[in-house]
């Protein structure tokens, strides 16, 4: 059992450090907090899951940005590290405070939709028909209705019947990403990079045979490599539908790295951690699981 003590004091040095120097992502907050970078990941995923800590949708490389509640401003001194459409759509709803999604063109309509930190959703009826603003996250609630009123003035007021409700205008979760409009976002798809589909691999393939076996739904697959597969899944629990961060790996021995490593990447999607292999867990990552079974769950499966 590690020294209950002692991860109190480590979690609370982590807190001060962030309430002290502002958002960071991992590997500044270690440093600060004077700790191995893989057991600060570790911490950083506990206290998020604790609700003591926030984690950022824009990353840092490919690092998320840790935060107390209540310092969602100072977010905004990372703002360098979005790319160009994203930094114009931050300065743009920044500067008008309220921004109607059509009248947008469709690059910087894609940029809205990705910037979750600072851009938030707003859904209101007009003459019966859904439309779609964007609030910056500092812009007072209170006055957002006031702010749609006059932005959409010249095309008539909102609907005002009788079976009126304050559901006209509706602020969307942050967490959740807003709802395309049925046009197409992007006109001019020569700009903008396909998607790549990952490619298939054998071990890949054995993965999905073992999750479909076990009536597990794939959600996404972020990776298929000849021995690596990734991907968010979902299982019925006996509390209804749970989803998890998967990553699949052909070792014959998984380390604490390992480990690590899916717990920062599953906590990077708001997600708990499962991890599969044939082989056995190493020493380390026996201890390591034993003390962090509710962050990450491991398998051993025959492929």
């Amino acid at each position: 059992m590690p020294d209950i003590q002692k991860v109190v004091q480590t979690k609370d040095k982590i807190i001060e450090t962030i309430k002290t120097k502002g958002p960071a992502y991992p590997a500044k907050i270690a440093r600060d907090a004077e700790l191995s970078p893989l057991f600060a990941a570790a911490f950083l995923s506990e206290l998020v899951r604790e609700r003591k800590l926030k984690i950022s949708n824009m990353k840092v490389g490919s690092s998320p940005i840790y935060y107390l509640p209540g310092q969602e401003p100072q977010l905004e001194s990372f703002v360098e590290h979005l790319n160009h459409k994203e930094r114009e759509a931050f300065e743009n709803l920044k500067s008008q405070q309220i921004l109607d999604d059509e009248k947008q063109e469709p690059a910087i309509r894609v940029a809205l939709r990705k910037i979750k930190d600072f851009a938030i959703p707003i859904s209101v009826r007009i003459d019966g028909e859904s439309k779609l603003f964007w609030r910056h996250f500092q812009f007072p609630e209170s006055e957002t209705r006031n702010k749609i009123r006059e932005i959409i003035s010249p095309m008539g007021p909102v609907n005002q019947g009788k079976n009126q409700t304050n559901s006209e205008v509706k602020e969307e979760a942050r967490e959740e990403p807003a709802s395309p409009p049925k046009e197409n976002l992007v006109e001019k798809p020569e700009k903008f990079k396909p998607v790549k589909k990952p490619q298939a691999s054998e071990f890949a393939e054995s993965i999905k045979d073992y999750l479909a076996a076990k009536d597990i739904e794939i959600l996404e697959e972020m990776s298929a490599k000849k021995k690596e597969f990734i991907a968010k899944i979902r299982t019925d629990t006996l509390f209804g539908k749970q989803e998890y961060y998967l990553t699949a790996k052909d070792k014959k021995k998984v380390s604490q790295d390992d480990l690590i490593i899916a717990i920062q990447n599953a906590q990077a999607e708001r997600m708990p951690a499962i991890f599969l292999a044939p082989g056995q867990l190493d020493k380390a990552a026996l201890s390591y699981l034993d003390n962090w079974k509710n962050v990450v769950k491991f398998e051993k499966i025959r492929i």
